[in-house]
């Protein structure tokens, strides 16, 4: 097989990986109702919302450990092989929490259990995605980079819009007492489909150095502390964003009575779709004109249409839908410049390592937090809601100013040997 048609199929295994990973862990967003009321079926009605945004939140908190776990293995053993073993490690919680027996039946148990295999979830995605993600950006050519990368955030998003249109599809053969009772489980067992993607990523993948190192990936880390926290700041913008999005203004608008629960999840799938369209548009132009300016006009366009979500009194399903569309090209923008950006952040020994740890970090601190932040500030008053993204917009702004980019390409530097 040439080399283009080997990297044609690893950036299709790649992307394919994203999708299917996303899909099993964003399945919790659009259905975070239905779970609050099976496993916190509580009286008290602001305590089962914060269990809920809890269980939801734990996913990201425990990213960092995946991280920390599966960034090593990717710089020393390979790329592929970090992907491999975290894809299979979704698998089981998924289809765990689609077996799950609610509160009514095991007590206790049952929100326990729901917090720890959602915990486990967290763990395979810290673990996959920065893997993949740094795996399209070194086996891309050299012309071609910032589309190549542009596909593991597409692939992410086509997950989530695949979870989110799951909800849609249930719709037209349950009624929504179903969905509740019974129905909902059903989405969550297809998670088995991902056990015969492991078989697909090509084996016998060699670390860069046949040599040992002379010092652990995490003590070579040192040397790049400015980097570490300048992809913390500007990914603290994406985890805020994508969450209010996507997890946040579901359950606030459904729980306010603003919109019902598939009008919600319709909007959410609208915003996706556009979300991934403009991440592979904005990824094929970033390898002609600067991903900074990208970055930035992301970056600026969702904060304004954030204002207008809690500023504004929307109260129409359209206005909301084409608010979330308009909400999804702007941080699709973003989106599309970033994977290339912060690969060339990091030198190819410890570039998986480096990655992963900082957009973990970034979305357990800002992402496992933002929704339970909103929900105590919308109910204090609409106009503190805009707080988060103002505070984290600007970090970003001040770190994209901070952070170079690089026009030279230094990916391919040993990218055979890592894939």
């Amino acid at each position: 097989m040439s080399r283009i048609n080997v990297e044609k199929y690893e950036s299709c295994v790649g992307a394919l990986g994203n999708v299917l990973s996303w899909y099993n862990f964003a399945l919790f967003m659009p259905f975070l109702h239905v779970i609050s009321s099976e496993f916190f079926p509580l009286e008290n009605a602001a305590c089962r919302e914060v269990l809920s945004l809890f269980a939801m939140s734990i996913g990201l908190f425990t990213r960092p450990l995946g991280a920390a776990i599966f960034g090593p293995i990717g710089d020393k053993f390979g790329r592929r092989k970090a992907i491999s073993i975290s894809v299979l490690l979704m698998a089981i919680p998924t289809v765990g929490i689609g077996l799950l027996p609610n509160y009514e039946k095991i007590g206790i148990l049952s929100p326990i259990l729901l917090i720890l295999l959602r915990a486990m979830q967290g763990i395979s995605l810290g673990g996959e995605y920065a893997a993949a993600m740094v795996h399209l950006v070194e086996c891309a050519p050299s012309n071609r980079r910032g589309f190549y990368g542009s596909l593991s955030d597409a692939g992410s998003q086509v997950g989530v819009l695949i979870s989110g249109q799951a909800l849609v599809l249930l719709y037209a053969f349950f009624s929504q007492n179903e969905i509740y009772s019974f129905a909902w489980r059903i989405p969550f067992l297809f998670g088995i489909i991902l056990l015969p993607f492991v078989f697909l990523i090509p084996g016998n993948a060699q670390p860069q150095n046949k040599e040992k190192p002379k010092e652990s990936v995490f003590r070579a880390l040192r040397m790049y502390k400015k980097e570490v926290l300048c992809t913390i700041s500007i990914t603290s913008f994406s985890a805020v964003g994508f969450y209010t999005l996507l997890t946040f203004l579901p359950y606030y608008l459904v729980s306010n009575d603003m919109l019902s629960l598939k009008e919600a999840t319709t909007c959410s799938v609208y915003s996706t779709l556009v979300m991934i369209i403009f991440i592979l548009i904005g990824g094929y132009f970033s390898d002609s004109c600067s991903r900074k300016k990208l970055m930035r006009f992301g970056i600026v366009g969702v904060t304004m249409a954030i204002y207008a979500m809690f500023l504004l009194n929307i109260r129409s399903f359209q206005g909301w839908i084409i608010l979330q569309m308009v909400y999804g090209a702007c941080i699709g923008v973003y989106y599309s410049g970033r994977s290339v950006f912060f690969s060339d952040a990091f030198p190819p020994h410890i570039r998986c390592t480096a990655v992963s740890l900082s957009l973990s970090l970034a979305q357990a601190i800002f992402g496992g937090m933002i929704s339970i932040v909103m929900a105590q500030l919308t109910k204090i008053s609409l106009f503190l809601s805009i707080i988060p993204i103002t505070c984290v917009s600007c970090f970003a702004l001040i770190a994209l100013t901070v952070l170079k980019e690089k026009d030279s390409v230094t990916v391919h530097q040993g990218a055979d040997a890592q894939n």
